[in-house]
């Protein structure tokens, strides 16, 4: 039975740096092959149909791993509380469309397993639209709603599994090309394709790709600088205990 090799992040967790990666080896260098699939946060399409392609990827969710038979699953995580910070920033400035659709519902959503914030629902405009129009205080609490899904699932994996690796985003930047190699090693990729991987993961490392707008600050640690007591309580009424089962420093 052929192993499946399934990637898991987050939004803003270095998604668009493994797809690039991903897409220029196993789509672009490679074309013969089953190829890449990223699946965003569908589920049941994912379900449908990982098993078809060589590496598969998929966002904000915890996999069922009795339905996946023989994997190989690696997983990128980062501090709950960065990822607030960085979220709000790039969704207040309206980068991706899907923050510009007026009143969107949970369906508009799925794709990024989002949660609609409360506020946004009675103001009746786009998620970017909403953030400009608060303050920054406000808007990353509701960028905490917008995670609700995602902060959520972080706790269902289990803490270890031997088919599964993980990595911390603080790790990776700055460090890419090793974190990738012993990536590749896991996954058990062929020479071709691990010396294709390692030449990509260089190419588009962040400090290649500084000037990338995708990329506003991949600082750790951020959230010290833009939580207010107020939004550290609600954070940690609700999350304190998903930030010990990380292993990330609760102050």
């Amino acid at each position: 039975m052929r192993v499946h090799l399934i990637h898991c992040s987050y939004h803003k967790c270095l998604t668009v740096y493994f797809r690039r990666i991903m897409d220029a080896v196993f789509n672009r260098c490679l074309p013969w092959g089953p190829g890449y699939r990223h699946y965003n946060s569908h589920l049941e399409d994912f379900y449908d149909d990982f098993h078809a392609h060589r590496v598969t990827s998929i966002n904000n969710r915890a996999l069922d791993l009795e339905r996946l038979g023989r994997f190989r699953i690696s997983r990128f995580i980062r501090d709950p509380r960065d990822l607030i910070v960085s979220g709000y920033f790039y969704h207040k400035r309206g980068a991706e469309d899907w923050a510009t659709i007026a009143s969107p519902t949970s369906a508009d959503w799925y794709f990024a397993n989002g949660f609609v914030p409360e506020g946004l629902r009675d103001d009746g405009s786009s998620f970017a639209q909403y953030l400009q129009s608060i303050p920054e205080e406000e808007g990353l609490l509701a960028e905490l709603e917008f995670r609700k899904h995602h902060l959520e699932s972080m706790a269902l994996w289990p803490a270890e599994h031997p088919d599964i690796v993980t990595y911390r985003y603080e790790d990776i930047v700055g460090n890419e090309v090793a974190v990738f190699r012993d990536l590749f090693d896991f996954y058990g990729l062929s020479s071709l394709e691990r010396r294709l991987a390692i030449w990509f993961s260089r190419r588009y490392s962040i400090r290649k790709r500084s000037a990338d707008p995708h990329i506003r600050n991949p600082a750790s640690g951020q959230w010290r600088q833009h939580f207010t007591p107020r939004v550290r309580k609600m954070f940690d009424s609700e999350y304190s205990g998903l930030i010990r089962q990380l292993g990330y420093p609760v102050d």
